[in-house]
């Protein structure tokens, strides 16, 4: 953003009292601002350009298209050569050269302003050109750096004083700053000239007073009515407020010098008058406008706008002759036939001003920001609208910022005038004042850690143009219309701390109470996993919660269920991840690639779904432990059983490692579950194999699900046909793990009583059986007996595959005494009588 201290003193109704001192200036913006980048002076590279009269200009023998001017300079310059009549010579090639005019002229030794920024600069100086001696030159708008226009030298109108600088003429003497704006993008009023300056006069303690026409109620009026009519068809959000009006009876020619200068050296290129009035009024409020040939959208001197989202696949040249393919999520402004502009972003070719123009409509609106960045960032079309549009400036700039403009056109544009009512189209629901702001100087003291009086807080708001009084020993604070940032408590507290002075602000930590923070059960659980995996052999995976839709699906599982991320980083990262089986599964193939014939490897990690919320209404954050095994062929044979007890095998040593109790543990096989019923769990069980797969339950709540992977994941993601696992519920398996440190405790020295135990044979799973067994035999065993209960075998009939007869055998030691057969043969008993 470039600052110009000419333009921002020009501003100021107090222009007076603005601050002076460059070097001052340059401390304040960089303190209280925001960062200088860049600093260019440019009284030294126009300190020698002088206003001079051409009192003749006679072509010169042999050229056919020099010609030998005397100018007069009212001998300002007394080192150079003059003749008798005291005027100055000088060769000038322009074809519009005449004389009479009032020129700029460059003398010897002075720097041709357009040659500085290079490495070396083109240095006037007095040589002989077809036997003639060339004081100097006369410049063209070019040369000055003023705009690209070199077709011929600057001519000035009759009436201006020559003998004079240039630099007084049109504010020269300037110095223009050039501005990180990433430092205020919540701040739209700093994209303005006027802001600036405001924010300028408010950090040297001077109170700032913005000019007549900067007012909210300066509203433009016109008695007409009937040849503008204007439909704002977003106004409920996209385009909260769209006014325009039609002016009459102007010429399209280049812009005073002044106005041109001011264009350039804040880094825009002058058009013609009217472009370059709009853009003006940008620089200077922060609010964009546009004009439209009334001629190309309207018939018969009458203008129709529609303000509407884009077609699809509707196309629209753009100014800069860039054709684009527009969607719904463009908001155009358009008449009945066609799209003529992108709204805030930039206008059609089909309607922009060239030299024939007479009448123009003007546009100020006001667009929603997140709409206009992604119009933007779509087409890649990136303006000065679009940098301004998309920090959301006030609707209510719009009146005063329209009234101004077309004040400036009637000035440049003597003939002009209005031949419309001013159209305001608007949302009377969101464009409205700011509401105004409560604060206890006690907490605004207390935050900044100083001692700020009444009198001092609210000379620093006025300084700002900010509305303040107390009232009940509280400040009550009202934003102007174009402090959008101003909507809490804190917002004024730092504005009063940012205007009074970081550097005021005492340098030490602000006293708190401190206290020990609880303990994070899942953290503990987590680093106990983490150690326990680690030790066993298997591998920790750290990937992005992110995947993509193809993964997803490959799983079996249903994107529609997994939050689309609307600025995904890339389209392999467009979903957040139902589970986190998928992650580890799309990396299986890849290992045995490497050459890792059979391993395991885990994640900690979190997984989303569209509809599950936690107690604040947000989108719950599961915190899962995802484990997978996997062999190829001939590794696999180095496993005992199949790839789902290589899994439960897994599971069984975690359990332990947290000290969890086991016997409450129970699996419900998938095919019995229904998956559309458990919101928390069907998503991941989709990704597992029917039939060899089980939901994990503790006391009928699911802890999370085992087994090996569906033939569709199988397919997709090339695994082999040794390649299960299992996802666990962190918080819940925190909730089971005993955290209290183990106890050593000595081995028994009395001998060991061992019996087996048939049950008959039965439907119900291993985990059913094996876990009721526990439960029964944990309260029928003496409280002085360590014990162990295990299978040893199991018989199932060929004709009845369900009816299974399972074999246990009891181990039982006392701490204390010696056991007899007799007492575990009685607790054996009981046990079989519950069977």
């Amino acid at each position: 953003m470039k600052a110009s201290l000419a333009i921002m003193r020009k501003l100021a109704v107090n222009a007076a009292s603005f601050p002076e001192d460059v070097a001052s200036v340059e401390q304040h913006i960089g303190a209280q601002i925001g960062a200088i980048e860049d600093k260019q002076e440019l009284g030294p590279l126009y300190q020698d350009a002088l206003i001079v009269k051409v009192i003749s200009a006679m072509p010169i023998e042999g050229s056919d298209h020099l010609s030998l001017c005397q100018i007069d300079d009212r001998q300002v310059r007394s080192d150079v050569e003059r003749g008798k009549d005291g005027l100055v010579q000088v060769v000038c090639g322009a074809p519009n050269v005449k004389a009479g005019q009032i020129v700029v002229w460059l003398p010897p030794g002075s720097i041709v302003p357009s040659t500085a920024a290079g490495e070396e600069p083109l240095i006037m100086a007095a040589r002989k050109i077809l036997n003639q001696v060339s004081n100097g030159m006369l410049a063209s708008a070019s040369e000055l750096a003023i705009s690209a226009d070199h077709s011929g030298i600057v001519v000035l109108p009759e009436d201006t004083a020559y003998g004079t600088k240039l630099s007084d003429l049109i504010d020269l003497n300037d110095t223009v700053f050039d501005i990180e704006n990433k430092m205020f993008t919540h701040r739209p009023d700093l994209f303005g000239q006027l802001g600036i300056a405001r924010e300028v006069c408010a950090t040297f303690g001077i109170a700032f007073k913005s000019p007549d026409w900067y007012r909210a109620d300066n509203y433009l009026k016109s008695s007409l009515s009937g040849s503008l009519t204007v439909a704002n068809r977003l106004k409920d959000k996209a385009c909260p407020r769209f006014m325009a009006v039609s002016i009459g009876k102007l010429k399209i020619e280049p812009s005073p010098l002044w106005l041109q200068s001011y264009l350039s050296r804040s880094g825009i290129r002058p058009l013609n008058n009217i472009v370059d009035i709009t853009n003006y009024v940008m620089l200077v409020s922060s609010q964009p406008l546009h004009a439209y040939d009334l001629s190309k959208i309207g018939v018969n001197g009458k203008a129709e706008l529609v303000v509407r989202d884009a077609l699809p696949k509707e196309k629209l040249t753009l100014l800069d002759g860039s054709e684009i393919e527009l969607s719904d999520e463009d908001i155009v402004i358009a008449n009945q036939e066609h799209a003529l502009g992108l709204g805030g972003v930039m206008g059609g070719r089909d309607s922009e001003i060239s030299d024939t123009t007479t009448q123009i409509v003007l546009e100020c609106a006001s667009f929603d920001m997140y709409r206009i960045r992604r119009s933007s960032m779509a087409h890649g079309v990136f303006s000065e609208a679009v940098t301004r549009f998309t920090k959301g400036p006030s609707a209510l700039a719009c009146p005063p910022v329209l009234a101004f403009a077309v004040d400036l056109i009637k000035h440049l544009c003597p003939e002009a005038e209005v031949i419309s009512e001013v159209a305001d189209e608007r949302n009377d629901a969101l464009v409205q004042e700011l509401p105004p702001l409560s604060l206890d100087l006690k907490l605004l003291n207390s935050y900044l850690g100083i001692e700020l009086d009444q009198a001092e807080v609210l000379s620093l708001l006025k300084n700002a143009e900010i509305e303040a009084r107390i009232e009940d020993q509280k400040l009550v604070v009202r934003p102007p219309f174009w402090r959008t940032d101003l909507s809490l408590d804190v917002d004024v507290i730092e504005e009063i701390a940012r205007l009074h002075g970081f550097d005021q602000l005492p340098q030490q930590l602000p006293q708190r109470l401190l206290s020990v923070p609880s303990i994070d059960a899942i953290q503990i659980t987590k680093r106990q996993l983490r150690a326990a995996l680690a030790a066993a052999g298997a591998n920790e995976v750290l990937s992005y919660s992110f995947v993509n839709k193809a993964l997803i699906e490959a799983c079996g599982q249903d994107p529609t269920e997994a939050y689309k991320i609307t600025n995904a980083l890339s389209p392999e990262l467009e979903y957040y991840r139902l589970s986190l089986a998928p992650s580890l599964l799309s990396k299986v193939h890849l290992n045995h690639k490497a050459g890792f014939d059979r391993f395991a490897m885990f994640e900690l990690g979190k997984a989303h779904q569209v509809g599950q919320l936690d107690s604040e209404g947000l989108p719950l954050e599961a915190e899962r432990l995802a484990l997978v095994v996997s062999a190829e062929a001939k590794s696999a044979k180095g496993y005992q059983g199949e790839a789902f007890y290589q899994a439960r095998s897994w599971l069984n040593y975690l359990l332990g490692t947290l000290n969890c109790d086991a016997e409450l543990l129970s699996l419900r096989p998938l095919e019995q579950a229904d998956l559309n019923q458990e919101t928390l769990w069907g998503a991941a069980a989709r990704t597992y194999r029917s039939g060899r797969s089980a939901l994990i339950e503790v006391n009928s709540k699911v802890l999370g699900v085992i087994g090996e992977f569906n033939a569709s994941s199988t397919k997709a993601l090339k695994l082999p046909p040794f390649c299960s696992g299992f996802e666990l519920n962190l918080a819940f398996l925190s909730e089971l793990s005993v955290t209290s440190a183990r106890q050593y405790q000595e081995l028994p020295r009395y001998p060991k009583v061992i019996q087996d135990l048939t049950l008959p044979g039965s439907s119900k799973s291993f985990s059913e059986l094996s876990n009721q067994l526990k439960l029964e035999l944990k309260s029928l065993m003496p409280k002085d007996v360590i014990y162990a209960l295990s299978a040893i075998d199991a018989y199932q009939p060929a004709n009845d595959r369900s009816d299974v007869s399972w074999t246990f055998r009891l181990s039982a030691q006392s701490s204390v005494r010696t056991l007899t057969d007799r007492e575990i043969t009685d607790i054996v008993e009981k046990l079989k009588s519950k069977f």
